[in-house]
């Protein structure tokens, strides 16, 4: 039973590592403030398990029951900890939406949430297993709120190139609903309902591993970190062949909340456009007509049209709406 909890411990947080450090490098790579939040996201989660390893493997935790109605090790590094992986999802959550962070808005979030964590946290002398029940519920229900965010800003979009953009995530969403519900639900029947046979050795020790884990959020991380890991891969393999496409970025980045021009990097590598094609794709994508795109790169309007013809061919469309659509749906 140890030795196989040891390995999947080992195993996540090996996981966790491994997408913090491609996030990392895409950062570096792209200054792509959503990947640097992921990378701290990750990293937090890393050591919120390497806290519960290191209890475990160190005898912190050695030779005794473990029960709910007892207080958390290191409760102070877990509501820090705990604070920072929901302060990175939220930061995430609002990117990803194209929303406009500022530290008012990750103030006016974490503040409160780090007051209840504190209050709550199941600490020597001030221990009981509702409280333990509220104290990790707190953090399960952000997942939801973040989840809930998400799909109200959905249904109330009215620019369709965001609403399409959403939709490519949509089944990473419904499996992300799924595996949060269950969160809670794990927690609610670990803490609240299972009554074990403490006298049974087998049933004592299953429960002292599983008394700071939660195995469903275990598998939410992995999902959300496959997902990610996804999107940087590619995009790590386009900049490979594209070396100065990192420069572009950057310097939009500097000028935009959005990340369009990595985006635009990515389909023209997938439909084989040349450079000019993407330089005309790119206006195309900010709302410029022939004309105006003529004037912005210093060509005739016959020779726009002409490239976007290429474009369509290439991209399997036939119109600009077509085009756009089918941009923000790759």
């Amino acid at each position: 039973m140890s030795f196989s909890f040891f390995i999947y411990t080992i195993l996540i947080m090996g996981v966790a590592l491994v997408t913090s450090s491609v996030a990392l490098v895409v950062w570096l790579m792209t200054r792509r403030r959503d990947a640097i939040i992921s990378a701290i996201g990750f990293l937090a989660y890393m050591l919120d398990l390497s806290v519960i390893f290191f209890d475990e493997y160190n005898r912190m935790k050695y030779d005794y029951a473990v029960s709910f109605e007892m207080p958390l090790q290191h409760p102070g590094t877990r509501c820090f900890l705990g604070i920072v992986i929901i302060g990175c999802l939220f930061a995430w959550t609002i990117l990803r939406l194209r929303d406009k962070l500022t530290l008012k808005r990750m103030a006016t979030v974490l503040a409160p949430l780090a007051i209840v964590q504190l209050l709550l946290v199941p600490r020597p002398s001030l221990a009981s297993t509702v409280q333990q029940y509220l104290f990790w519920l707190s953090r399960d229900l952000c997942n939801i709120a973040c989840l809930g965010y998400v799909y109200w800003r959905y249904r109330h979009m009215t620019n369709k190139a965001e609403r399409l953009d959403l939709e490519r995530s949509k089944t990473f969403f419904k499996i992300a609903c799924a595996l949060a519900v269950l969160v809670i639900v794990e927690d609610t029947f670990m803490i609240l309902l299972y009554k074990p046979d403490m006298s049974n050795p087998l049933v004592g020790t299953f429960l002292w591993y599983l008394s700071e884990r939660n195995i469903s959020e275990n598998v939410l991380m992995i999902v959300a970190a496959a997902q990610l890991f996804k999107q940087f891969a590619h995009m790590l393999r386009i900049y490979a062949k594209h070396p100065r496409a990192d420069e572009d970025v950057a310097t939009e980045r500097r000028d935009s909340q959005e990340d369009l021009a990595s985006r635009i990097v990515i389909f023209s590598d997938r439909n084989s456009l040349s450079n000019r094609e993407q330089e005309v794709l790119s206006l195309v994508l900010r709302g410029l007509d022939a004309q105006n795109i003529a004037s912005e790169l210093v060509i005739s309007p016959g020779t726009v049209k002409a490239h976007l013809h290429r474009i369509y061919v290439k991209s399997n469309v036939k119109t600009r709406d077509e085009l756009i659509e089918a941009f923000w749906r790759s």
